[in-house]
């Protein structure tokens, strides 16, 4: 494992902290989720702090959406796969990163290491690189909906029934899979699932799984 990845752009004092972040859950109990869990929280202060510097006349509404729409489940996994991420994650037997939130999960970790070696303006210094292209890329009066709203929509204008959506809580002590959220669409005879932190997280998930069906289905 290169622990002085150029890529990630952050060289480790503890190089046990960044093979940590590495680690899934499937690969070992001593694993990544705690670091997610402070990488979550630093991201979103980062994103929040910047917006609110960068867009003084946006509403909370907007600002939002903005925020919510840089820490989605696709855009933190892509950003992981930019860093090539992937190559270095240590999984357990059979697991893969393929349809769930691993990427962007190893990202968050990492952000939450690099604080720990560090502070948090070296991680602040880590996130504006990161975020440095996709803030330039803003549109701050584009109507940003989020997959449950997209989803709806469409199903209304194809005159569909809404959407159903169960949600399952299995417990605080599941980190990032502590709700799993079933989303049902009858008229398209779709069904799938979604994990995340939060209700609305796991819903949201399920949305934007059965979105990526249903528009490359073509229906």
């Amino acid at each position: 494992m290169d622990l002085t990845n150029k890529k990630i752009g952050y060289n480790f004092k503890d190089k046990d902290l960044f093979i940590l972040a590495l680690t899934h859950k499937s690969a070992s109990r001593r694993n990544n989720e705690r670091l997610e869990f402070l990488g979550d929280s630093i991201i979103n202060f980062y994103i929040a702090k910047e917006l609110i510097r960068l867009f003084p006349n946006l509403n909370e509404g907007k600002l939002t959406q903005i925020r919510a729409s840089l820490v989605s489940r696709n855009f933190l996994n892509n950003m992981a796969k930019e860093l090539k991420i992937s190559k270095q994650l240590v999984l357990g037997k059979g697991e893969t990163t393929e349809n769930n939130s691993i990427l962007g999960n190893a990202l968050e970790a990492i952000i939450g290491a690099i604080y720990l070696d560090s502070d948090l303006n070296q991680s602040m210094s880590f996130l504006a690189k990161l975020y440095k292209k996709s803030f330039k890329n803003i549109e701050p009066n584009k109507d940003i909906k989020d997959s449950k709203s997209r989803l709806q929509e469409d199903m209304q204008k194809k005159g569909y029934k809404k959407p159903f959506y169960e949600v399952i809580d299995h417990g605080d002590n599941q980190g990032s899979l502590r709700f799993e959220a079933f989303c049902k669409v009858v008229d398209l005879d779709i069904q799938t699932k979604g994990w995340g932190k939060t209700r609305k997280s796991a819903e949201q998930e399920a949305a934007s799984v059965i979105l990526q069906l249903y528009l490359n289905s073509g229906k």
